[in-house]
């Protein structure tokens, strides 16, 4: 059996790839616990019910949205509704089918947290990149999503 490994430069662009990602997100977080009391995965979530048609979304929506699964979801959701941030809804028409709603203190916490998310990108990722840089990564980054199948313009 043999295997072709990749080259140097190859696993080099790979760790770099994950490296970066662990790094940033790590501070990100951080920044966001000390200043804002939110976490990263939470901000997100109030984030793209924000952006939501009524503000809410399906448990399964938001779950592919996150990339997460359904019970990391719940969870996730469990504690949003615990501060408030967010509430459940079922549907009028299925009773099987659960939305998270973003509340009205759920869209004051986002409020609140979102110049601080801002600030902290722009410090920890885009200060380190040149306009030219932002948009190669991005092509590169899309073409990365498109090959596995996983692009979506909503992500």
């Amino acid at each position: 059996m043999t295997c072709d490994m990749p080259g140097h430069e190859e696993m080099g662009a790979w760790i770099n790839l994950l490296q970066a990602r662990d790094t940033v997100v790590a501070e990100v977080e951080r920044r966001l616990q000390s200043d804002a009391s939110i976490s990263l995965a939470e901000h997100e979530v109030l984030f793209r019910l924000s952006s939501a048609p009524g503000g809410r979304l399906r448990m399964f929506d938001l779950a592919t949205l996150l990339l997460v699964s359904k019970s990391g979801v719940t969870r996730l959701v469990d504690r949003l509704v615990q501060e408030g941030w967010v509430k459940r809804d079922l549907s009028a028409d299925d009773r099987r089918v659960v939305y998270a709603a973003l509340t009205d203190e759920g869209r004051a916490k986002l409020r609140g947290s979102m110049p601080i998310l801002a600030n902290s990108v722009r410090d920890v990722f885009i200060s380190h990149l040149s306009d030219a840089d932002v948009q190669d990564l991005r092509r590169v980054l899309r073409k990365l999503l498109e090959g596995r199948g996983v692009w979506t313009e909503e992500r």
